[in-house]
């Protein structure tokens, strides 16, 4: 036997390393060989596939589809199933884009199929969910519509409803031609629980109807047919008072003591219903007429149809009211000449002087029988206003005013002419220093007395 050791084979398997490595090697050869030769069958459910719809090009568009995933089970060698996902299997609709029909609904059938470089495995038929898929494809359309409001609330007693301000006043809407098409109105529905006393503002719904006044289907929106820019609008429900005033007849040319009451002058209606804003305003002489002119009237002209002038802010609510006939009592009145000598001057400029040309005038009076009977001429003034002459000289004519004692409050002076008829003639000039001095020794004397 020489010095050389042979080499044993069945020694190395009493080596702990070589038997590891010698194990995984084994392993792994089964592991590779078995998936080319098992005859197992494995299942598998795949969930939520995407549901594809062709290329609908840019003349049509899907507005809707019934259901975006399906699942279904496959069959095959389990480590190919265990890799397999949704990503790998295409769920589309069996029809053509051609067959679908615009602007309606329809059903379709779907298909499964394998989608990608991994196919060594079978879709079990019969086992897509949902089998079907219903879709809506039309062209596109878009509107402006104006938007209305409607106020479904109480109104408490004494007030009044002033109308709806929306903060927008139209509403853009962006979809289904076919749809967009059947819209006629856009409505904000204004709903309130509570009685109405004073102004609000809420966040109304908006609703749609077509022409015959049906509401538009809430599917249509909750499925994307349409799609507003918005939903809601904020409306201001303006709620006034309610009250009932006389109406204040618009008299002009009357002297500063007209006062006539109701025994001369009636109106009909004498008063209107009015709303209001409850802002601490007195508005009970909001409502008047247009103007009357008084020197106008006498007993054979008597009887006026005035519309009717209502203050910023208030509402006439009396239906069918825009004017009023203003009467005054033809047999209560008459008409008599009078010739006025108290002539008196007022605002005239300090540095000017006066001399008054005309020493009376003659005028007409008309009003109560009564009060004209007593009165006379010395119950009257003429009044010559000379404000605004500090840089005029000469001859000049005025109005006169005439004044009339407060106790005939139901008389007036008349004329025909469009202006005031009653003038004088004056000379005014400048005081000179003898006019100064004058007026400064009367005015001394009066202060010592």
């Amino acid at each position: 036997m020489n010095g050389k050791s042979r080499f044993s084979f069945s020694k190395i398997f009493y080596n702990d390393k070589f038997v590891m490595l010698f194990s995984v090697v084994v392993a792994f050869c089964i592991w590779v060989a078995l998936p080319g030769n098992s005859d197992d069958t494995s299942y598998a459910y795949i969930k939520d596939i995407p549901i594809t719809v062709p290329d609908l090009g840019t003349d049509t568009k899907m507005y809707y589809k019934s259901q975006d995933t399906a699942s279904v089970r496959v069959s095959g060698n389990s480590l190919i199933l265990r890799n397999l996902s949704k990503d790998d299997i295409e769920v589309s609709p069996d029809e053509s884009v051609n067959e679908y029909e615009i602007a309606k609904e329809k059903t379709v059938k779907l298909t499964a199929k394998k989608g990608s470089i991994v196919n060594d495995y079978t879709i079990i038929t019969g086992s897509l969910d949902p089998e079907e898929v219903t879709v809506f494809i039309d062209r596109e359309d878009e509107i402006d519509l104006p938007i209305e409001s409607k106020l479904n609330a109480k109104i408490a007693d004494g007030y009044h409803n002033d109308g709806i301000t929306l903060q927008k006043k139209t509403v853009h809407l962006k979809g289904a031609q076919s749809v967009i098409q059947s819209i006629a109105s856009a409505v904000a529905i204004c709903d309130y629980d509570k009685e109405l006393t004073s102004t609000v503002s809420i966040d109304a719904p908006i609703k749609y109807y077509d022409y015959d006044g049906n509401e538009i289907d809430s599917k249509y929106f909750e499925r994307k047919y349409i799609e507003p820019d918005i939903t809601s609008v904020n409306a201001k429900i303006t709620i006034l008072k309610l009250d009932t005033i006389l109406v204040t007849p618009n008299i002009i040319n009357a002297p500063s003591s007209f006062n006539p009451g109701n025994d001369l002058i009636s109106l009909s209606p004498a008063t209107v219903e009015i709303a209001f804003p409850e802002d601490g305003t007195d508005y009970s002489n909001s409502v008047t007429t247009k103007e009357l002119d008084l020197s106008k009237v006498d007993p054979n002209n008597s009887e006026f149809d005035l519309d009717l002038v209502v203050s910023s802010g208030v509402r006439l609510i009396s239906d069918g009211v825009s004017s009023v006939k203003v009467k005054f009592d033809s047999d209560k009145m008459d008409s008599k000449n009078f010739t006025v000598n108290n002539i008196i001057t007022s605002n005239v400029p300090s540095g000017k002087k006066w001399v008054m040309n005309t020493k009376s005038i003659n005028i007409t009076l008309v009003g109560n029988k009564e009060q004209l009977n007593k009165l006379t001429a010395n119950d009257l003034t003429a009044v010559i206003d000379m404000g605004n002459t500090e840089s005029l000289t000469g001859s000049m004519t005025f109005y006169a005013d005439i004044k009339i004692s407060s106790v005939y409050d139901s008389c007036w002076p008349y004329w025909m002419t469009a202006e005031n008829p009653y003038r004088v003639l004056v000379t005014v000039s400048d005081k000179d220093e003898n006019d100064e001095k004058s007026d400064t020794s009367e005015s001394a004397a009066s202060e010592t007395s």
